[in-house]
This record gives C-alpha cells, structure tokens and sequence, in this order.
C-alpha cells in the first residue's frame, strides 16, 4: 500500500481546483497617471501589459475558485484624478492587473500576497495580512502588518525617503549599489544585515543602523520590522 503513497498524492495536488476568471475589463491611461487598486481578500499580480498590446492599455482580470456560488461581484472601476481606481475591496477574489507603460501604482490591500514585477512606473503598497514582492526598475514605498516584504528596486532617485515596514515578517530591499543616501535599519526583535559596509548599534533583541551610504544625500531608506529580519542588499549589474 505505502508504495502508491506518492501517486495517490499526485492524484489529489491534480484534481485540486483552480481559479477561474469572471471578469475582464480594459482601458486606456496614459504616463503619469496613476492606478489605485484596492483589494479585501484575494492575490494581487501587477505586470506590465502583455507583449503585443498597446503600452497604453491597462487590463483587470478577476478570477474566483470554480466552487464560489454566487461568484463575486466584478470589481468596480471609476476615474480618479489623473488616474482610475480598481475596487475589489467588499469581494473575494483573486485580481490579475496590466499597468500601462509610465503608469505609478498604488496598492491597498486587507488580506492576500501583493507581487508586482516589471511595471516601468513606481510602486506604493500597503498590505494587513500577506506577503509583499515588488520587483521594478523605479522606486517603491511597501508595508504590510503579518508577512514579508521583498522589494527589488532600480531607480538612483526618489523623493524624500523611502518606507519598507512589517511588524511580523522579514524585510529585504536591493537597490542599486551606485546610489548615495542614508540608511535606517530597525528592529526589535530580530538580526539586521547589509553588504553596504554599515555598523550599528544593539539592545538586547533590539537592533539599529543609522548612517550614511556613499557619503548621504537627500535621499533616505527606512527598514523597520517589529518581529523578523531586516536586510539592505546591493543590486549588481548581471554579467
């Protein structure tokens, strides 16, 4: 009997059921514009539009496990500003978002793991419960209060300084190791590491690194986790 274990197994993980889209919405933004996406319980993936389309083209895609009876409502989509929002925040459902090329994005988002990779326009997240990966070549602003945050950004600028905070959970930012600015590292319960060459100082579980990059600037970066590891990396060229 134990020697159809791993099969039986098998079975179970293929017969499992996966989400389904219901709803599909495009529009038209242009750069400078920004898309406010608000979700209560689902995954958020954020990607840049799809090849072949139009740069300008933003595209909503909600899916929802095949067993959901009724399905959920659509999400709701209205201009705002310069911009649209994306309102999934009173249903559960899982959103799939296109960014247009120039276009910034903001996440608010109560439960579910936020990803958004290779969007050209910059990033703010603000997650309750689920993990946060943001991968991008301008800047990003992420918090969340129970899991990680993971962000990968490639801009050499950004206004004022930069957030990246968790209270149970790891943070882990990159950026790009020519950038000049100062660094702050916190947490109180926890390990801090960077390869930038930084000293701190520790009490107790406590651990704090306040100090220049490269000589400062006017640019800041603040880590900070109440319960998890906090970690500053450099981002290096690929040969």
């Amino acid at each position: 009997m134990k020697r159809f274990a791993p099969l039986l197994l098998l079975a179970f993980v293929a017969c499992e059921a996966q989400p389904v889209s219901y709803s599909t919405t495009v529009g038209v933004l242009k750069p400078g514009a920004t898309m406010t996406v608000r979700i209560a319980n689902g995954v958020l993936n954020a990607y840049a539009p799809a090849e072949g389309d139009p740069s300008d083209r933003f595209t909503v895609v909600a899916s929802a496990l095949p067993t959901a009876s009724p399905l959920p409502a659509p999400p709701q989509i209205r201009p705002s500003g310069k911009g649209v929002t994306i309102d999934a925040s009173g249903t559960l459902a899982n959103l799939l978002v296109r960014v247009p090329e120039g276009v910034n994005l903001v996440v608010e988002s109560k439960r579910g793991n936020v990803n958004v990779t290779s969007i050209s326009g910059n990033v703010v997240v603000h997650a309750g419960t689920g993990d946060v990966n943001v991968m991008i070549t301008g800047y990003a602003q992420a918090s969340t209060q129970n899991g990680d945050v993971d962000v990968t950004m490639g801009a050499t600028h950004w206004p004022g300084t930069l957030h990246f905070r968790t209270r149970n959970g790891d943070v882990t930012v990159y950026v790009r190791e020519t950038d000049a600015f100062h660094a702050r590292m916190h947490t109180d319960d926890g390990t801090l590491f960077t390869d930038f060459g930084l000293r701190g100082t520790s009490h107790g579980n406590n651990e704090t690194i306040d100090a220049p990059v490269d000589g400062g600037g006017a640019f800041g970066l603040d880590l900070e986790s109440k319960r998890g590891a906090v970690r500053l990396l450099r981002l290096t060229p690929q040969a």
